[in-house]
């Protein structure tokens, strides 16, 4: 596009917002919003909206392109009631006539706006694929944000002290344990919102496991893998509910993280982990690995040269995650591949040739006496050496979570993985339980992505689980509320409930279990009201680290009372 098109084109745009502006600000009406004036500025200077590493694309999304949609097809009646103003049909008519102006006079052929020069890139013009890559997404490699640091100090945030302390009634059971050995009830609290699951089963899988974990079974262990976005990448919630877990059941390790910080927002609590900023990283939002091979958490590192290190190890902070009894390293074996140093505590212990004649992720197992230990991997040579992650697990009975949280990420970017990769890490990681969590960036999206094509990218990632591990059980969590400044919106977005209605019907229909954090929250409205009582993000959707550990306990309490009624129905 020309200087003087972008010109004409950003006085049209100008204009037009002014005129908007003017009309609403000026136009009479009697609608009540739906709750009370904000008592909360919520001014972006406050909190740096990059605090959870979200992607730029995600944060300045159009943020009422849903009420635009309600606004045409009926929605769910929380739209603006007020009448179109005259200065608004004036406001537009004034813009297309300027706009539309150089198609009818002569010599203004330049100044035309309608034809924009298609995008090329190196193969030619990109096409537009629904439900494909970012905008800004390539296919390459990046260099870190940074070096990665040991942030256990973050775990602070989790455990402050809550701004509301109420919780629900505790319920008492005192039912025995009987001849099946199922362990006895535990008196827990009622969560806000159970664990929705029609089918009676989706989590008896799980829970089966669970018993023997509970039983104290030689070598029972309950894994879980948990994916989601930046939510889940802070490790607020799935932190509180491994802590929880691990409290009643056991620690059994930390599970899976990834080799270094792909983005700024990510780190895990109850875990000590350090990187050297020198490694190059692809992940599946991109910029993307032309092979597609990512590893269990969406990310891969590659080092081009000696010294690049990273390392992971027991916690050295509070009460969990003290102990190790191996760790387990994620990689690709290939042709011309480096190799790794791997040194346990300091001292080096061996060293790791990534070289084959064929390309497949392999795994490398480092056992260690029980107890606290540090793992540090090094690249030893100029070489590629290509990562994926590191389990640090323990062998006594327990819970094992392994939280992927891939910061932009929507659900249908996990189809971004090579199919047989994918379905080839999920085996190795021996889930018992596989949870999704996204549907806050989808939000952000607004229904300028179809729901038809939500359902349908949703249900591919959904059946390659199924099929990759068919002894797991599997269950979605809806995303949390999301605030927005409009009062005609109830100071929430409206697309919320449209994405966790959807998943809901998926779930359903597929037999999973479903956790619903946005009717747990209290539903349209909560987040604005959790913003304001420091459980919010200003950002108006990530929960702050208070708001965390009150979602990772309610879930916690959703999944034992659920468990409970399994222990209930088979005694």
């Amino acid at each position: 596009m020309h200087t003087a098109q972008t010109l004409l084109l950003l006085a049209s745009l100008g204009y037009l917002l002014f005129g908007v502006y003017r009309a609403v600000k000026f136009a009479g009406s009697t609608a009540e919003p739906t709750y009370p004036p904000p008592k909360l500025q919520l001014d972006d200077a406050e909190q740096p909206h990059d605090v959870f590493g979200e992607l730029a694309s995600t944060l300045e999304a159009d943020a009422d392109a849903d009420e635009r949609y309600l606004a045409g097809k009926g929605g769910d009646g929380r739209g603006s009631k007020r009448p179109v103003a005259g200065k608004l049909i004036i406001t537009a008519v004034s813009v297309w006539a300027l706009v539309l102006l150089p198609y009818v006079v002569p010599g203004l052929g330049r100044l035309r706006v309608l034809h924009p020069a298609p995008v090329v890139t190196r193969d030619g013009p990109a096409p537009a694929v629904a439900g494909g890559p970012l905008p800004s997404a390539s296919v390459g490699e990046a260099k870190l944000p940074g070096a990665t640091y040991d942030q256990q100090d973050r775990a602070k945030e989790l455990d402050a002290p809550l701004p509301d302390p109420r919780g629900p009634i505790a319920q008492s059971n005192n039912k025995s344990a009987t001849k099946l050995r199922i362990g006895p009830a535990v008196e827990e609290k009622k969560p806000p919102r159970s664990i929705d699951d029609p089918s009676g089963k989706a989590l008896d899988k799980f829970f089966a496991k669970l018993v023997r974990v509970e039983n104290k079974e030689p070598g029972a262990q309950a894994r879980i893998l948990y994916f989601g976005d930046s939510i889940v990448a802070s490790d607020f919630v799935t932190g509180k509910l491994r802590r929880m877990l691990q409290d009643r059941f056991g620690d059994a390790g930390h599970g899976y993280a990834i080799v270094a910080n792909a983005w700024p927002g990510w780190f895990h609590i109850d875990v000590a982990r350090k990187a050297s900023a020198e490694w190059g990283v692809s992940t599946c939002v991109g910029p993307y690995a032309k092979d597609g091979l990512y590893g269990l958490g969406c990310a891969s590192f590659t080092a081009h040269h000696a010294g690049v290190w990273s390392e992971i190890a027991t916690a050295d902070k509070g009460r969990w995650g003290r102990s190790a009894s191996r760790f387990e390293i994620e990689y690709l074996e290939q042709p011309d591949g480096g190799s790794f140093k791997v040194f346990i505590d300091g001292d080096e212990r061996e060293t790791v040739s990534t070289a084959s004649d064929h390309t497949a992720v392999a795994y490398h197992t480092v056992k260690v006496v029980a107890g606290p230990h540090r793992m540090r991997i090094e690249a030893s040579d100029k070489k590629p050496v290509r990562l994926f992650g590191m389990r640090m697990e323990r062998d006594n009975p327990g819970v094992i979570l392994s939280a992927m949280g891939i910061t932009g990420a929507r659900a249908r970017f996990l189809d971004k993985q090579d199919d047989d990769h994918f379905a080839t890490i999920l085996k190795a990681a021996k889930p018992d339980l596989v949870c999704l969590a996204f549907g806050s960036n989808e939000v952000t999206d607004g229904l300028m992505y179809p729901m038809d094509k939500y359902r349908e990218t949703l249900t591919l990632v959904m059946a390659q689980i199924e099929k990759a591990v068919p002894d797991a059980s599997l269950m979605l969590v809806a995303p949390p509320d999301m605030a927005s400044k409009n009062p005609t919106q109830g100071y929430s977005r409206a697309v919320v409930p449209i994405i966790v209605k959807n998943q809901h019907q998926l779930a359903k229909e597929r037999g999973w279990a479903l956790w619903d954090q946005y009717r747990a929250m209290g539903g349209a409205g909560s987040m604005w009201s959790w913003i304001q009582a420091g459980l919010g993000s200003h950002d108006m959707f990530h929960p702050t680290g208070q708001g965390g550990n009150q979602l990772g306990r309610w879930e916690y309490l959703a999944l034992m009372e659920a468990f409970e009624k399994y222990k209930a129905a088979h005694r």
